[in-house]
């Protein structure tokens, strides 16, 4: 029984005679009453310095899984290069053989024609007594055969030597897509160990960050209102019983309103209110962010849980964004060209990317499993700045999006097709 059905109860069962008796009776349960509001005190600052403290373990390991994703995104993109640059070797290397095989054949080939012919002897051709002019012109042959020859040659030396080194280069890049290799399938194992560490923290968050949570805000109100709700019942017992009763009846019509929202509140599971399909895809403009209102497009695909405006659970605060459930590790695409001026895991919202677009307009994308843009980097329309996770406590997984222009919220899907 919560403390504002507890009160109903003491309103509702109060005497309509206000004897003496009954006010001391009355009185000594209001003390009971303000007792169990200071246990409540001091149970709430245990739980707000338990709270904290697993909020800082959370961090710590949500901040390890956003790094080791980058990193196993990183080394994904420099394995690929490798793997292009060992082809290009390769095909050089191959072009460079055939070429050598062929000036083979086309050397040995004159080469059987000049012993075929006996023209391999340039002494031979003076000594043997034949026409002057005739042995001159063969002498000029010969040596112009010879050059030829001798081009061949050092043409075949040189593409001998080209090969060598691309087959010493290839090596070297056989050896060091290996270390990538080996260094993917560690960084594999390192962010699996990450989210095995997360998962004990979530564990043991679980019992008492998916339900106070919400409660934490509201037993905060609850002891600001019940020190208003004691002064009341001491009014209660110097006023009529008429007035008594009529204020009996007004508190249990507010008690029965009250465990519908709770029971709201507490469902299993919600739906959703609406679902995109769109996200973000390239296109340039040269209009200013301000211009792009109604072209854009939501950051993810998935399922709208709440309005803009909306009260959010627990009461007092409204929704001041929009959250869209997700499947972790989708990715999150940035709206428009920015700016990241904020990169970073921050209590309540686990890690935050906010993209400044000019003229006073931010993006803000939280709840995220990893950040792929840090402070300062430009993006682009559709460009992969995260991916969806349930980060910073958050029960679900989806992204947590809000659009602000000069610091206020406005409503995103006023921006949207």
């Amino acid at each position: 029984m919560n403390f504002s059905s507890f009160l109903v109860l003491l309103v509702l069962t109060w005497p309509l005679c206000a004897h003496a008796n009954q006010a001391d009776r009355k009185q000594s349960e209001l003390d009971s009453l303000k007792q169990r509001l200071h246990t409540l005190q001091q149970e709430f600052r245990s739980t707000q310095t338990d709270r904290q403290e697993a909020a800082d373990e959370l961090r710590q390991s949500e901040r390890a899984i956003s790094s080791a994703v980058r990193q196993l995104r990183q080394l994904d993109d420099e394995r690929q290069r490798t793997q292009g640059d060992l082809q290009t070797l390769t095909q050089q290397a191959e072009a460079t053989a055939a070429r050598i095989r062929e000036q083979e054949a086309r050397l040995a080939q004159a080469l059987r024609a000049a012993y075929q012919r006996g023209q391999g002897d340039a002494l031979k051709l003076i000594l043997n007594g034949a026409d002057p002019n005739q042995s001159t012109r063969d002498l000029r042959y010969l040596a112009h055969l010879s050059r030829a020859q001798q081009a061949t040659i050092e043409s075949l030396r040189a593409d001998l030597a080209q090969l060598a080194a691309l087959q010493q280069e290839t090596a070297q890049k056989t050896t060091e897509l290996t270390q990538l290799q080996a260094a993917h399938e560690a960084e594999q194992q390192k962010l699996l160990a990450e989210k095995r560490a997360r998962e004990q923290v979530l564990q043991k968050l679980s019992a008492q960050f998916k339900q106070q949570r919400r409660e934490i805000s509201s037993l905060q109100r609850d002891e600001r209102s019940l020190t208003r709700l004691v002064e009341r019942l001491n009014r209660l017992m110097a006023q009529q019983a008429a007035r008594a009763a009529a204020r009996a009846r007004a508190a249990a019509q507010q008690a029965h309103k009250k465990p519908a929202a709770e029971k709201d509140a507490q469902g299993q599971r919600r739906s959703p209110v609406a679902v995109n399909t769109e996200t973000p895809v390239a296109f340039r403009s040269d209009r200013p962010f301000s211009g792009l209102k109604g072209s854009l497009r939501l950051p993810v695909a998935g399922e709208l849980m709440n309005r803009f405006g909306d009260p959010r659970e627990g009461g007092g605060l409204r929704w001041k964004g929009l959250f869209i459930r997700a499947a972790e590790g989708v990715a999150v695409k940035a709206i428009a060209a920015g700016q990241v001026v904020f990169s970073e895991w921050l209590r309540g919202f686990g890690n935050l990317i906010i993209v400044d677009h000019g003229e006073g307009y931010m993006s803000l994308y939280s709840n995220n499993e990893s950040l792929y843009k840090q402070v300062g980097d430009s993006v682009q329309p559709g460009d992969p700045i995260a991916t969806v996770g349930n980060s910073g406590g958050q029960p679900d997984t989806g992204l947590y999006f809000e659009m602000r222009h000069q610091s206020r919220p406005v409503n995103p899907l006023l921006w949207v097709k």
